[in-house]
């Protein structure tokens, strides 16, 4: 099993549709099972499976050690090879305990317990941890669980200036015993613009690892998360369609990047109908 963060300290640049999509095509193309974790208070990927939702166990409960003994019992499914841990608002009360009595350093023992019951049992293959911004006591659970960290970022200063600094403090967390490590920088809403391709081209010329292929901007993602349906089942065309209005080119290459992350980090076979659809390559990783 693998265990991917999707993380970046500023909002709005497209984490949880990074989680959603990631996940279904997994599932949908490749026949995985992957089990999405809500670590934001805010829980957009909750409330875009269950809107209704609004009591029952949640990541929080996981955090505090008060959740079911069973992992199983603690998620919700969303379809056949998809389920959900959900987030609740219980998780700002977590971090506003950790700023008037100090953290709670048992809580990312706990997440990690939780996951090595998952591995064991040997049900899932993915579990992808879509993060709130900045380090809150989930986010910091998860990242101290995840074996590689995934960085969404929209083309823009504020996104470039944050980015060195986010990466120097997952370094800083590694040599505390984070296991995780920065498998790459995911560009998000790129547009075919004079200055975003000067600023794409920048961004490859650094040390961070940045995945060959951006998620090309298009109306279509925000219109699938109103409908709460991820891209490819809203607009079954626009992922292989290629065309200006499709948006997220190649859709599926963000699957390719789970695998590839999985490759990145171990020696491990993947089906060859996978490698070669794959356009995001370790090599274009590193």
């Amino acid at each position: 099993m693998r265990t991917i963060a999707i993380m970046n300290n500023k909002g709005g640049v497209g984490k949880t549709v990074t989680a959603i999509n990631l996940a279904d095509i997994l599932v949908r193309d490749y026949k995985k099972r992957v089990l999405l974790a809500d670590c934001d208070g805010q829980c957009n990927l909750t409330d875009f499976f269950f809107p209704a939702l609004d009591e029952g166990l949640s990541v929080a409960e996981v955090l505090t050690g008060t959740c079911e003994p069973l992992w199983s019992d603690n998620i919700m499914p969303i379809r056949d090879g998809l389920d959900l841990l959900p987030g609740s608002e219980d998780l700002y009360t977590l971090d506003l305990q950790a700023l008037l009595y100090g953290s709670d350093y048992g809580a990312r023992y706990r997440m990690r317990d939780f996951i090595n019951a998952v591995q064991t049992d040997g049900e899932v293959d993915y579990l992808i941890f879509d993060c709130a911004p900045g380090y809150t006591c989930a986010t910091v659970a998860a990242l101290m669980s995840s074996d590689d960290v995934v960085i969404p970022v929209t083309v823009d200063g504020f996104s470039f200036r944050g980015l060195e600094t986010m990466v120097r403090q997952i370094s800083g967390l590694r040599r505390n015993g984070l296991p995780a490590k920065v498998a790459g920088v995911l560009i998000t809403q790129w547009r075919n613009t004079d200055v975003v391709a000067q600023a794409d081209a920048l961004l490859r010329q650094g040390e961070i690892p940045v995945f060959m292929t951006p998620i090309r901007r298009t109306d279509k993602v925000p219109e699938s998360t109103f409908e709460r349906v991820p891209l490819e089942a809203y607009s079954p065309r626009a992922p292989r369609a290629g065309t200006t209005g499709c948006g997220w080119k190649n859709i599926w290459e963000v699957s390719s990047m789970a695998f590839d992350i999985s490759k990145y980090t171990e020696a491990s076979q993947e089906p060859a109908a996978v490698r070669d659809i794959g356009i995001i390559t370790t090599g274009s990783c590193g």
